[in-house]
């Protein structure tokens, strides 16, 4: 029975050090049944400086350096994978806006062990026309009062800093950075999830929490989104680059005997990795340049990611034999881990509903 150390060769040329494999590999069935949670792998990986690359918009060019890592990070664990996605796009979002207070919240992020929350999901459905934002922002002296409930977030800690969106009465649509410590922040029970039930994933409710205008990233929710959404879409592209990598790696070496006859979807999925990847690596490359990728061929690289994960995923417990049937074993977690990418925001019905309402 193979385990989380045997040998595996990413899509992608490996990043990370020795040690930092070991230690995500070897906790990813702990983190699986719940027995501790992403934190320490994720401070891990900020220790060795692997988390701010490229932010804000690729600026130092190395943003495909970050898909990398997280590529690597998500063939081994997707809970970590995941963690670190949604503490890098929090970074992503306060460097991007640049104002005095982001730019500490970002250092401390980057220093303290606390990790980031994107709660942005609201936002980028109500720029797409097809969803509204849930949290309402009544104006207050030096800021605002936010009211209403996030239905699902993850890396929920009191010592976590969220960025989501709100609404006023009036229509106004802000950005906001808050630390979840702030009075009128609720964090729910962490949901018990069929994987990743170690992100720390919940709902937050907001009664009264206050936040000053110096914690408003942006008062233009559009541009806002469509500038982060490159780097929001190419890492969690990345992401199912490695999953379904790790996937595939798996069955190679079962294909003999009656397995031979998944030879040739073997071969076409590995195909289609291949082009994935190498969409993947281009349009990181390309993000913050005069050829930054479209929305449209964005969009379409994320729906190609979530498809591919889940045909690998399926195609590796289809040769597994019983070991991709027992809970415990790596095959049965990359295949519950392979069920969240379809329902990742934007969702499978999300990502087809935009590409067709939007030609």
């Amino acid at each position: 029975m193979t385990t989380e150390l045997d040998a595996f060769t990413a899509p992608r040329a490996a990043l990370l050090p020795a040690d930092v494999v070991h230690q995500i590999a070897s906790s990813a069935t702990a983190l699986d049944q719940g027995e501790c949670d992403t934190r320490e792998n994720v401070r891990l990986l900020a220790d060795h400086g692997f988390l701010g690359f490229g932010a804000p918009g690729n600026h130092d060019q190395r943003l495909p350096a970050m898909a990398s890592v997280i590529a690597e990070v998500a063939g081994y664990c997707l809970s970590t994978a995941f963690s670190v996605w949604a503490h890098r796009m929090t970074l992503e979002y306060l460097t991007a806006a640049a104002t005095p207070w982001s730019l500490g919240a970002a250092a401390a992020l980057t220093g303290s062990g606390a990790l980031g929350v994107t709660g942005m999901a609201a936002a980028f459905k109500d720029v797409a026309g097809c969803g509204s934002i849930d949290l309402v922002a009544t104006p207050a002296d030096g800021g605002y009062r936010l009211t209403g409930t996030l239905r699902w977030a993850s890396n929920l800690y009191r010592d976590s800093v969220m960025v989501t969106a709100a609404r006023t009465e009036s229509g106004e649509k802000i950005i906001v950075a808050l630390p979840l410590a702030a009075d009128g922040v609720t964090i729910g029970s962490h949901f018990e999830l069929l994987a990743l039930g170690s992100t720390a994933s919940s709902s937050v409710t907001l009664a009264d929490a206050f936040v000053g205008d110096e914690q408003i990233l942006s008062r233009q929710i559009e541009t806002f989104v469509n500038l982060v959404r490159p780097t929001f879409l190419v890492l969690q592209s990345a992401m199912c680059v490695g999953l379904a990598g790790r996937c595939l790696a798996e069955v190679e070496p079962s294909l003999g005997g009656v397995n031979s006859a998944f030879a040739a979807e073997f071969d076409s999925l590995t195909s289609e990795l291949a082009d994935v990847d190498a969409r993947v690596s281009s349009f990181a490359a390309a993000v913050g340049t005069s050829t930054t990728p479209a929305k449209r061929d964005l969009l379409t690289l994320r729906l190609a990611g979530a498809d591919l994960v889940s045909a690998a995923a399926a195609l590796e417990i289809r040769t597994a034999g019983g070991k991709g049937y027992a809970r415990r074993t790596a095959a049965s977690r990359r295949f519950r881990e392979a069920a969240f990418i379809p329902v990742q925001s934007p969702s499978e019905a999300q990502l087809r509903w935009e590409l067709r309402s939007h030609r």
